[in-house]
This record gives structure tokens, C-alpha cells and sequence, in this order.
């Protein structure tokens, strides 16, 4: 179960956590997304390939990103030695992972691209192919047509990342997908002509409902090769990019559009497509039947995202520098006025405060907290995650000195939370690291986990538990797997 967060307040927004906090909540509440560049290292398609074995029997890589990609399946061809060229391997593989990205109710986007440098796909292996018994070769191209098939009827969207040669049933690949993205330099044809057949995999049908059947004809008839940038001219690619050095700029972009289409509810997004896909092949009237029907299955549903409205509660405006909440309150958690006015109409508050490395004795951090978590009672505002210190799973004796003062004050905070009646969820986190967000963290009720964590991957804690239940009412410790 989670709860409905529009409106978040995150107390004590000028520190590098608290910084990577709020831009994670904006992130997440799907309001200037544009605004800031994804934390994950990108591993480039070449680097990746140089690590898969060639013998990989499958002749694809399957990735589930993580992250503020989570929700991304990437697919990797993966045949050097062919090409990428569609044997019956593949395509037996092609069928089982199709079909479980089509059950799994965490995909949101599928992104189809190459691990070999310079080629997306060659088509079907016209070697293997060339040794088949003639009975073999009609159920063989069915197959491939109906995994094709299976593609274009995904539930969700996908974008194909074109960054070589897509030939015949590469490019009819392609075609099945809902968009393409191109490099300058990609190469794309049905040249089955030249080999006295016909497109077998539903490249005869796809292509004239993209580029229109005059434009389909020529390219068929002719056995034509074109580049990205005539593909992107007569509307057979939705982006075309200029490749870069790793071979990969069409992948790159392809991840950008799919964080894009990250942004919107996902079942709306199913509910758009299945509406498009449905109303292409009948009447006008028939469509807005499919159009009707889709609506109706998202108008109820909660599904619909309207973003967080997030408020930074600083003490120095000017200490935000490029982040951009939509709110700014300029105060001091230890005026209870200036608290009431931050936490008034939220929805779900986070606590970030610290002292700026002063490691004198205080009661800001506790009294601050004490203050906010007043002001939700009084405003009816139940959930609120706080970050403290991981101290609190040491001994105290074993906790360096210099700290021992300001433990005690994260361990008022905690005492304090744990005596309040808002749902709550504090979070411990080891040393911070600015480094990139990995992802792969491990969240423990009432247990240290790790010794490190990126500030992204705390920052993305402290705003999922907002809307999460199996944490309420804890403390938690949180970690890389040792």
C-alpha cells in the first residue's frame, strides 16, 4: 500500500544532502525533470560488448536499469560473429523474453539496441538459413514474424536505438517498435529484393504505415539503403543524433527518451498506446470506441501524476543555487512560526537538518525536530522521513569523541520521533559519498547495512519512504551490500 504525496516539505535544504534531496523529490515528482542530468553512470554499448562473451547463446544482454531509470529494460543485441544476424536461437529466446517483459508489471519502457560497435542488425542469418531442409524455411521466417509480431504488441513502449547497419529483418525490428532513434551514420534498408524475396517479417506492412506506401514502395522496390538523416527526413526515425566516438550516441539518446516517457503514469501510457495501435487499423468512429475504452480504464485509477510541489525550507535562499523547488521558505526550525507556515497545506515532510561540521553541543537538530513534527499535528500532516546519524548503532563509547555531541542530539531527534504520533521513518545512513547513485542499496529496520552510500541514493531513500509502508515507525540503516 503507499499513500498519495502531492505537496513535500524538506527541511534543511542547503546541505549536500539536502540539496540532493530536493532534487531528487523534484525528480520523482515529475515537476523540471529536464532540469537536471541522471546521476547513473552510463555504461556505453562499446565498453559493454568488450564484456559479454561472443559465445553468448542467447545473442542478447537483458539490463533492468536502476536508479531514476528504474522501470528502463534495456535489450542488447548481442552476435559479433554474425552481425546480429536473427538465428533460430534467438529467436526461440526472443519469444521467452518478450513474453516476460510483457507480464512484468515494473517495465516501463524497452530500449532495443547493439552491443556490437557499428551494427544494429543484419537481418535473418541467411547462413544458417542456406543449410535448412526447404520445409524448414517457411516456419523458420514465420517465426521471426511472429516474434516481430510480439514486439510491435508489448504492452509497453519501445524505442529502438539505431547506431549501424538495420537490414531486413533488423530494420523490420525496428519497425515494430513504437519509435526509432538513429545515428547520423546508421544504415537502414529492406533489401530482400536483391535476393529475388520479399520483406517476411512484416516489413511490407509496417513500412507503409510509417512513411506512407509511395515512399514504402520505392524503398522495397528499389532495395535501397538510406542513412539516419534521410530516415529522420521522411519520418522513418523520430530523432536522428550525430554519432560520437563510442558508437553508441542513438542508444544514449534513446535512454533519454525513455526517461522522458518515465514522467507519465504508466498506465496511461499502456492505455495510449494500446489506443493508437487498435485505432490505426479501422474507421475514425472505431478508434474513438478504443480511445473511449482506454480512458476509462485510467480516469479511476491513481495512476495519474500531478507531481510533487516541493518546498525547501532554508535558512540562505542564495544557498540553493541552481536547484529550483517551486517553493522557497527563507526561516529558522527553531521559530515555530516560520515551521507552521513551511509544513501548512504539505502533504509529507523530510528532515534533513544539520550544524554545517560544528560539532559543539547542541539541541538544534532535536528542538528543530520537535518543532516540525508540532506543526504537522496541528496541520494534519502524518508522514515525515528524517535522516540521522548512523552513530546511533555504535556503542557510544566506540563513537569518536569529537562526535559524541552531536549523536547525542540525533539520538534526542530519534527519542523524539519515536514518542511522536506521525508516521515516521528515520534514516541512518553510513558515511555519505558524492559519488554517482548505484541503486543496488539494501534497506534494514533497526540493523546497520553498509559502510557507505552516494547522497543520491540517500537522497532517493529519504523521498521513496515517504510514499512506502514496511519502514513506518522505524529506524533503519541502509548500505551497499559488503
Amino acid at each position: 500500500m503507499s499513500v498519495v504525496i502531492k505537496k513535500v516539505v524538506v527541511f534543511g535544504a542547503t546541505g549536500n544532502t539536502g540539496l540532493a534531496t530536493v532534487e531528487a523529490a523534484i525528480k520523482k515528482g515529475k515537476v523540471f525533470v529536464k532540469a537536471f542530468n541522471c546521476r547513473n553512470t552510463l555504461i556505453t554499448a562499446s565498453k559493454l560488448a568488450r564484456s559479454i562473451s561472443n559465445s553468448n547463446s542467447k545473442g542478447f544482454v537483458i539490463e533492468n536499469l536502476s536508479g531514476d531509470r528504474k522501470g528502463i529494460i534495456t535489450l542488447g543485441l548481442c552476435r559479433p560473429e554474425t552481425k546480429n544476424a536473427l538465428g533460430k536461437q534467438v529467436i526461440a529466446s526472443l519469444f521467452e523474453v518478450l513474453d516476460h517483459i510483457k507480464y512484468d508489471q515494473d517495465a516501463r519502457v524497452l530500449v532495443i539496441h547493439s552491443l556490437v560497435k557499428g551494427v544494429f542488425c543484419a537481418g535473418a542469418d541467411l547462413k544458417e538459413r542456406a543449410a535448412m531442409p526447404e520445409a524448414e524455411v517457411g516456419p523458420f521466417v514465420g517465426k521471426i514474424r511472429q516474434s516481430i509480431t510480439n514486439l510491435h504488441d508489448l504492452p509497453i513502449p519501445t524505442i529502438a536505438a539505431i547506431d549501424g547497419h538495420a537490414l531486413g529483418g533488423g530494420l523490420e525490428m525496428a519497425l515494430a517498435c513504437d519509435m526509432r532513434v538513429c545515428s547520423s551514420t546508421a544504415k537502414m534498408g529492406l533489401v530482400e529484393t536483391k535476393l529475388a524475396i520479399i520483406p517476411g517479417g512484416g516489413g511490407t506492412q509496417r513500412l507503409p504505415r510509417i512513411v506512407g506506401p509511395a515512399i514504402a514502395k520505392e524503398l522495397i522496390f528499389t532495395a535501397r539503403i538510406i542513412d539516419g538523416k534521410e530516415a529522420f527526413k521522411i519520418g522513418l526515425a523520430n530523432h536522428v543524433v550525430e554519432q560520437n566516438s563510442d558508437g553508441n550516441s542513438a542508444y544514449n539518446r534513446a535512454l533519454e527518451l525513455a526517461e522522458e516517457i518515465l514522467t507519465h503514469g504508466p498506465i496511461a501510457i499502456r492505455m495510449a498506446k494500446m489506443a493508437i495501435n487498435k485505432g490505426l487499423d479501422v474507421d475514425l468512429n472505431s478508434g474513438l470506441t478504443f480511445e473511449q475504452a482506454g480512458y476509462a480504464q485510467v480516469i479511476g485509477t491513481k495512476d495519474r501524476i500531478e507531481g510533487y510541489e516541493v518546498t525547501a525550507f532554508v535558512r540562505d535562499k542564495a544557498k540553493l543555487g541552481i536547484v529550483a523547488p517551486q517553493k522557497v521558505i527563507q526561516g529558522d526550525v527553531l521559530n515555530k512560526e516560520d515551521v507552521n507556515k513551511a509544513v501548512e497545506d504539505q502533504d509529507g515532510v523530510i528532515i534533513v537538518l544539520g550544524t554545517r561540521n560544528d560539532l559543539s553541543p547542541t539541541t538544534m537538530m532535536s528542538d528543530g525536530t520537535k518543532n516540525i513534527l508540532e506543526a504537522m499535528k496541528k496541520n494534519n500532516v502524518k508522514r515525515v522521513t528524517c535522516c540521522i546519524s548512523s552513530f546511533l548503532f555504535w556503542e557510544r563509547e566506540k563513537v569518536p569523541k569529537p562526535y559524541i555531541p552531536i549523536t547525542e542530539d540525533h539520538d534526542r531527534m530519534l527519542q523524539t520521533l519515536k514518542e511522536c504520533d506521525r508516521e515516521w521513518v528515520a534514516v541512518l545512513p553510513p558515511h555519505i559519498a558524492e559519488e554517482p547513485a548505484k541503486g543496488n542499496y539494501e534497506i534494514k529496520n533497526e540493523a546497520p547495512v553498509g559502510r557507505v552510500i552516494s547522497k543520491y541514493d540517500l537522497a532517493n531513500i529519504l523521498v521513496d519512504c515517504l510514499t512506502s509502508e514496511q519502514h513506518i515507525g522505524h529506524y533503519v540503516g541502509i548500505g551497499y551490500p559488503q
